[in-house]
């Protein structure tokens, strides 16, 4: 057996030590992302919005951390919102010449959008103020009565909790009217915030079927050690199938990469992470390019799978 031949083999070997043992930073950060994924589903299907049953807030720490999830929601939408109106503007002040009840009707959301984000961050600030002043004292818990109040800091939470369910409902609500009146002139508002959980959901199902086949390549490694050990002729065609699957892998963990930043290429490409679609039928190149992408993905597993057979 030549020198380079044994070096491509070690070197296949070492990749495949890495691919398997679990410290691949992309399998890493896809499966951080998949259970993101996985309960944001969900959540919208069983209704994500709803008001919140006091048994979630058995604890101090419950709270915390239900004012974490709202502050993540303020930050996020604060952005969203920006880009929005940034984005409507041109059409707005076309629209106040020429389509006046238009330009009342997406105005009129916005501000309703607006004054629902500025409530929800102002009962966070509140709610963060009862758990804090919780914290500090030895004598209260979320049960005690708050001093001159009928009600317990957990009851007082509940209430303006339950307050920034209904203006979450009401932003969402507010910014779907707009998308429907758009639509009724053959333009689409654009998220792609949006669309990364549609992308993370296909790209994950693709990362998943790939990581089934991992058992199938921790065997071929052990195939090749064992072949390695043996000498022969052998090992020189399990080493031609063995270098096949590495290069499909690398070329899977480009794509795994790309999936991962798909969302910025298209914010850089669109300029913003909202944007209008004059024509809903066209697709944009950052789209095509994740269908092709997926397509390619597929095609790999599928001849990943072939040189795998037993």
């Amino acid at each position: 057996m030549n020198f380079h031949f044994k070096k491509s083999l070690l070197l296949g070997l070492l990749f495949f030590h890495i691919s398997c043992s679990g410290s691949n930073p992309l399998s890493d950060l896809l499966g951080s992302i998949s259970s993101k994924v996985a309960s944001s589903k969900v959540a919208q299907k069983v209704g994500k919005y709803l008001p919140t049953s006091s048994r979630e807030f058995g604890d101090i720490y419950a709270m915390e951390s239900q004012v974490r999830n709202h502050r993540e929601w303020v930050q996020d939408k604060a952005k969203e919102l920006k880009a929005t109106k940034k984005i409507l503007r041109p059409l707005l002040n076309k629209s106040l010449q020429n389509d006046f009840k238009f330009y009342e009707f997406v105005d009129a959301n916005l501000d309703i959008m607006a004054a629902a984000h500025k409530n929800i961050l102002s009962n966070a600030k509140t709610e963060k103020k009862l758990i804090i002043r919780v914290q500090k004292s030895r004598r209260l818990e979320i049960e005690s009565k708050i001093p001159g109040k009928e009600k317990t800091f957990r009851q007082q939470f509940i209430t303006l909790d339950n307050a920034i369910i209904e203006r979450k409902l009401s932003y969402e609500e507010s910014l779907s009217k707009i998308g429907k009146a758009l639509e009724r002139r053959d333009i689409e508002l654009v998220f792609i915030t949006k669309q990364k959980d549609d992308w993370l959901f296909i790209s994950q199902g693709l990362f998943d079927r790939r990581m089934t086949l991992q058992p199938k390549i921790v065997d071929l490694t052990s195939e090749v050690v064992n072949a390695v050990a043996e000498s022969g002729n052998y090992i020189e065609i399990i080493g031609i199938r063995l270098n096949k699957v590495d290069r499909l892998n690398r070329k899977l963990d480009q794509l795994d990469k790309f999936f991962v930043v798909i969302d910025k290429i298209a914010e850089k490409e669109k300029g913003g992470r909202v944007y209008l679609r004059n024509n809903p039928e066209k697709k944009e190149e950052y789209e095509l390019r994740f269908d092709k992408s997926v397509e390619a993905y597929e095609t790999h597993l599928e001849d990943l799978t072939m040189l795998l057979l037993d």
